[in-house]
């Protein structure tokens, strides 16, 4: 018997929001089919989209706000008035930053803002994108995540009619830095969700100012936020919005617990934190090569490094006749290969396969260092190397990092990497990189972890970020573990065990899965030895008769299905008798089941 767990106002559902804890929304999203849901609950990071998604799309356009979808649980975005009396979405006072044309917003009509162009600034992708005005923001964004409406200009009055009239005065948040215009807005409309921007020292005064507003959050800029704000804030049944943060700084703010981001990049909010529900994990799927590195075990003497997965059969050379093996003693599993690159490295030739063929890569290993990159010798430690560095993992001495380097056709190139301060020697590391050339419709995105956790991100390619880097991996690659390629110098010191390599970007999930289960002896070998999730949950939505759709592919050799169902997440599931699955055709399924009163249900399916 197989299991796999659902969740409705939990882990897989349908745009379901109900209250939790001192969250706001309990938001969940059902994704298509194997895809993962994310959960916004007690001990999560809200993020909230800057503009949209302005990494990837011109800001405070429909576009940036749809590229929201899945990546933001609030999306941001700037009002003012035009002339005629239409609350618009823009940033600046001036059209000028951002459009073809020129102005203050409070001089143009509407028709003339709807005739300036708004993407073409940022990339030729988007020519034609208009001004949306807040209905249209409002209408396209609710479907993506909360609309988070910064008020820049207008009267209490205006925002309050509009939102009433859109019948949506509980389905946004309101948020100002002129703290008047909120305690206008609660006077009108106690209804409306509010939040007070600010920046600079936080003091007690400014606590009991926000307070008198009706306002329960609090965004502030990131310079002036720290433990002993977020403090005063939770102590004062407050959450705490930080703003604008981008890059390794997102960590730092989700280690100190603040309750939401606004980010340009609203998914590395999401990518920087260790989700435990981020769909099914099936780490086979785009797996090309691996190197086990096991093959000392049954000849100490090897040459030959087994690819377990795919043709890449490798050569271990040496030059001092020494074996370089190392057995459970020292490795991860089973054994691991000791690399001096002078002596000894392992030479990866060019192959068809090894080209990856995909603006997507991941490559995973263990290694154990001998050095830190300001303790080398020379310019560079190569780990997986290669002097045309189509995809490679090296220490560089002058940044004092551990890096990652991808190369696309056109020559576009990232270098994400992990800190110095964060490296140890002498004890195991995982290592993982990822290159996703799909991120955005302009950019690819590069990630590196440590241990489970993404320590940077690079968007675009180095030279023209956010932009670029959205091609296939450069083909042609001659690398080597322990030195740059076959001729190439740069030698690396240390240990390396369980290298593999996707034509795929792992996300975070699987990457934490990796890790943790590398803690407790189970190799990526040991992982696609196992049992795959056979049934593959889809999405749940309610219908029009209030009836719950549960659909479910069965990818095993299951004949009967039974739901189960529990009010608590923690259980009990017992079985709804009596109720027996419509088949779609190809393997494809669904339960339609009509729940009791409550408010919210978890659901289980078992095949046989």
């Amino acid at each position: 018997m197989f299991k796999v767990d659902l969740t409705l106002g939990g882990t897989w559902a349908f745009l379901w929001g109900m209250m939790c804890n001192r969250r706001l929304w309990f938001f969940v999203f059902g994704l298509a089919l194997g895809a993962c849901a994310i959960e916004v609950c007690p001990g999560a990071v809200l993020s909230i989209g800057h503009r949209g998604n302005s990494l990837y799309a011109p800001e405070n356009t429909v576009a940036a706000f749809l590229a929201c979808s899945n990546k933001a649980d609030l999306v941001e975005c700037d009002v003012r008035v035009s002339s005629d009396g239409v609350l618009v979405i823009m940033h600046d006072a001036s059209v000028d930053r951002t459009t073809d044309g020129s102005g203050n917003v409070s001089a143009l009509t509407l028709a003339q803002l709807k005739a300036l162009d708004a993407g073409s600034w940022f990339s030729t992708d988007f020519i034609g994108e208009r001004i949306p005005t807040l209905e249209e923001t409002i209408t396209n964004t609710l479907t993506v995540g909360i609309p988070l409406i910064e008020h820049k200009a207008g009267s209490a009055s205006a925002y309050v009619t509009e939102l009433q009239r859109l019948g949506v005065v509980t389905n946004v948040v309101l948020q100002s830095f002129t703290w008047s215009f909120l305690s206008a807005v609660h006077a009108l409309e106690p209804a409306i969700e509010l939040c007070a921007l600010g920046s600079g020292t936080f003091t007690a005064a400014n606590l009991t100012s926000i307070m008198a507003t009706g306002a329960r959050r609090i965004a502030w800029e990131q310079g002036g936020v720290n433990a002993d704000m977020l403090n005063q804030v939770h102590q004062a049944g407050l959450e705490l919005f930080v703003w604008t943060v981008d890059g390794p700084a997102i960590k730092t703010f989700i280690d100190m617990g603040v309750d939401g981001i606004i980010s340009n990049d609203p998914g590395a909010v999401r990518q920087y934190q260790e989700p435990t529900t981020n769909g099914p994990v099936n780490l086979s799927d785009g797996l090309l090569t691996y190197w086990r590195m096991d093959d000392g075990l049954a000849d100490a003497m090897a040459t030959s490094v087994a690819d377990s997965k795919g043709p890449n059969t490798v050569t271990l050379v040496r030059g001092d006749g020494l074996s370089h093996w190392y057995g459970v003693e020292s490795a991860v599993f089973g054994a691991c290969l000791q690399l001096d690159g002078l002596n000894a490295s392992v030479g990866v030739p060019q192959s068809a396969s090894l080209d990856i063929g995909t603006n997507a890569l991941t490559i995973s290993l263990w290694v154990k260092l001998t050095r830190l990159p300001s303790q080398l010798t020379t310019s560079y430690g190569a780990i997986y190397d290669s002097t045309n560095d189509s995809y490679v993992v090296y220490l560089e001495k002058s940044s004092k990092e551990l890096r990652f380097k991808v190369t696309d056709v056109r020559g576009h190139a990232a270098r994400p990497g992990i800190p110095e301060s964060a490296l140890q020697t002498n004890q195991w590391l995982h290592v993982v990189a990822t290159y996703n050339g799909q991120a955005g419709a302009t950019g690819g995105e590069t990630w590196v972890y440590l241990n489970g956790q993404a320590k940077d991100a690079h968007y675009g390619n180095d030279n023209t970020t956010p932009v670029g880097l959205t091609g296939n991996v450069k083909p042609g690659q001659t690398a080597a573990m322990g030195r740059e390629g076959a001729t190439g110098g740069n030698y690396f010191s240390g240990m390396v065990d369980d290298v593999a390599i996707w034509t795929r970007a792992l996300n975070a999930a699987e990457v934490v899965n990796l890790y943790q289960s590398g803690l407790t002896g189970l190799s990526l070998g040991d992982l696609t030895r196992r049992p795959t999730s056979l049934l593959l949950p889809g999405p749940i939505a309610l219908n029009g008769s209030n009836q719950v759709e549960i659909v479910f592919q069965n990818q095993g050799t299951w004949t009967t299905f039974r739901l189960l169902c529990a009010s608590n997440v923690a259980g009990p599931f017992l079985p709804v008798y009596g109720l027996t699955p419509t088949s779609l055709g190809r393997g494809m399924y669904r339960f339609d089941y009509t729940p009791e009163s409550g408010s919210e249900w978890y659901f289980r399916i078992e095949g046989n």
